[in-house]
């Protein structure tokens, strides 16, 4: 029983999921598609990261939630949690710790990896809205001008200087070793265009070229930003994800 490695000292690896945004509340509920982590002895852990709507309206909103100029809370949160549990709590190690998001998810992770690339070793974004600030300066793709509300307009001074230091895009560290990253987009997405994934994963090839662990996107030429809309597809494109996962862990 993993936990009871977990109590008896023993570290197991992790798969630490997140989202902290829009207000949204991640539950702790049950799904299968989890099990083929859990039956191969890993931890599936969720963080209520401000941003998210799990402890009410002011972990979302300003001053101490995670929205607007507030919005690195975020990803601290996150990068705290998983430091915790390498460092507080011995759960795990950061060669046994995965971390996965998808959409603003995907930001999340990305902003996580470039905070401490080392503390992570693999890590899943799933069509991640990596490129922030070109994307919200340009009112001409859709649902810009409505995410304003969220992240703020970055056509505003104060906006745009604060999301240059949190975007993904211009935030990768040099010299530095990253985890491996598994990169997904959607050729028809609207909401996070298939460039942004593709920029982002040259971004980390380019930047650090000597990273012995894989840069590798999975581009869907027939999806949308929701993958597959056919549960059997759905599956495959997920046991995709797993297998790049659990390759990487060394768990098959």
């Amino acid at each position: 029983d993993t936990m009871e490695k977990v109590k008896n000292g023993e570290r197991v690896p992790i798969h630490l999921y997140g989202y902290g945004s829009y207000g949204a509340s991640i539950e702790a509920d049950f799904r299968a598609t989890r099990l083929p982590l859990l039956e191969r002895g890993m931890i599936y852990v969720i963080a209520h990261i401000r941003g998210g709507g799990e402890m009410g309206r002011q972990w979302y909103e300003e001053p101490n939630g995670a929205k607007y100029l507030c919005k690195k809370n975020t990803f601290y949160d996150f990068v705290d949690v998983a430091k915790a549990l390498v460092d507080e709590w011995k759960w795990t190690s950061s060669d046994m710790l995965s971390c996965e998001g998808r959409s603003a998810g995907g930001l999340l992770i990305g902003a996580s990896i470039n905070m401490a690339p080392e503390l992570f070793r693999v890590a899943i974004l799933g069509v991640p809205f990596v490129d922030v600030v070109v994307t919200m300066t340009d009112s001409t793709i859709p649902l810009t001008s409505g995410e304003w509300v969220e992240w703020g307009n970055p056509n505003e001074e104060k906006f745009f200087h604060y999301m240059m230091e949190y975007s993904p895009m211009n935030n990768v560290q040099k010299g530095r070793t990253y985890p491996s990253c598994w990169l997904t987009g959607g050729l028809n997405d609207p909401r996070v265009a298939y460039w942004e994934p593709a920029k982002f994963a040259a971004t980390l090839r380019h930047e650090n070229p000597d990273n012995p662990n894989p840069i590798c996107m999975k581009m869907d030429l027939s999806a949308g930003h929701f993958s597959a809309s056919d549960r059997y597809k759905y599956y495959k494109e997920l046991a995709a994800d797993y297998a790049f996962l659990l390759d990487q862990l060394n768990l098959v």
